[in-house]
């Protein structure tokens, strides 16, 4: 244990040697849009646009150790439940999750207060699906891991001398599963705390 709190200490100590500068911790939100996936088209046809809008939470990690390329991690979690009317106004609970853990690289254009920035990514994506009652036959996919990747667009507005850095992005995202594939656009928001 004392190995590894000196190997710690020395990490750093050192690591304006290495460049490992703006570091920065957080929270976001936001929906994701118009989620597309062929297979759910099987689900009867009066429950179709269910899926317009999913609610999506998440912590991220930024990586800003070049001036005008910040790296960042994320794991996010989107979900969906609805009641959903079978044949013969038979209801039942259907369900859609998502937890992805995904990587970005992200262009920041060189603005004082609000800079925009552009980026690309990879993802990959946990899909699960489910439904309450199992004595109706009714087709849902398989649950799969997949690797997607996404494109990102936003705004950062960050302060001098202030620890906090607040962001909009939309994101668009494709995952590559059966037939078609997945794809949906993501609005979202959050907070960034930039480590001393």
């Amino acid at each position: 244990m004392k190995k590894l709190f000196v190997v710690f200490v020395i990490l750093c100590c050192s690591s304006s040697a290495w460049g490992i500068t703006g570091l920065g911790i957080g929270i976001r939100g936001g929906m994701i849009q118009n989620y597309s996936y062929d297979e759910l088209d099987l689900i009867p046809a009066q429950n179709k646009d269910w899926l317009k809008e999913m609610p999506l939470v998440g912590v991220h990690l930024k990586i800003g150790t070049l001036r005008i390329i910040h790296l960042e991690g994320s794991l996010e979690y989107a979900w969906k439940k609805k009641q959903i009317v079978l044949d013969q106004d038979i209801k039942t609970d259907f369900s859609i999750n998502d937890l992805s853990f995904n990587g970005t690289a992200k262009y920041m254009f060189s603005f004082p207060v609000l800079k925009p920035y552009l980026g690309v990514g990879v993802g990959i994506h946990r899909l699960a699906y489910g439904i309450s009652n199992q004595a109706y036959s009714i087709y849902i996919p398989e649950d799969q891991t997949r690797m997607g990747w996404h494109g990102v667009g936003g705004l950062v507005l960050s302060a001098p001398a202030f620890p906090l850095e607040l962001f909009v992005e939309a994101r668009y995202t494709t995952i590559p599963t059966q037939d078609k594939g997945t794809h949906y656009t993501t609005i979202l928001a959050g907070v960034t705390y930039n480590l001393p």
